[in-house]
């Protein structure tokens, strides 16, 4: 049996502010209730820098930031169900945003019940957060 795969390209940005790192509760699969960084999927024939735009604006609100580098680009391999995989890469951006925000908001139905936050870097365990997101803390050398 022949399996099917599925790849999905998102674009992510690591906000670093007060040894704290923004993240937003992830309630969608693959990786559901876990913080996750914020950012998505890309659209058709958009480039990376305005789906990262678009993604950051409406999942935390922000709509002024910079974007200081590429950080690290995390693959993973996800089955979803029989003969399926998903394979997710996903191109994770260094980026600041000043003065820090805290005023985070989104209508986003992918945001779960705890919202976004700025998180404590040492509070955050590899446990508590999607793949993606400890692979970017890792690569900035912050865990």
């Amino acid at each position: 049996m022949e399996t099917e795969v599925r790849l999905r390209v998102a674009v992510l940005g690591l906000f670093v502010a007060d040894h704290q790192v923004l993240l937003l509760h992830q309630m969608t699969d693959p990786e559901p209730n876990c913080w996750d960084l914020p950012g998505g999927g890309l659209q058709p024939q958009e480039t990376l820098m305005e789906g990262l735009g678009r993604e950051i604006r409406e999942e935390t609100g922000i709509t002024d930031f910079q974007v200081e580098g590429l950080l690290t680009i995390a693959e993973k391999f996800f089955p979803q169900g029989e003969g399926k995989v998903l394979h997710s890469l996903n191109i994770i951006y260094q980026c600041r945003v000043e003065p820090k925000p805290t005023n985070l908001s989104s209508d986003d139905p992918e945001v779960g019940p705890l919202g976004i936050q700025w998180l404590a870097i040492a509070t955050l365990t590899p446990q508590m957060c999607s793949s993606r997101t400890w692979a970017a803390l890792q690569a900035a050398g912050l865990v």
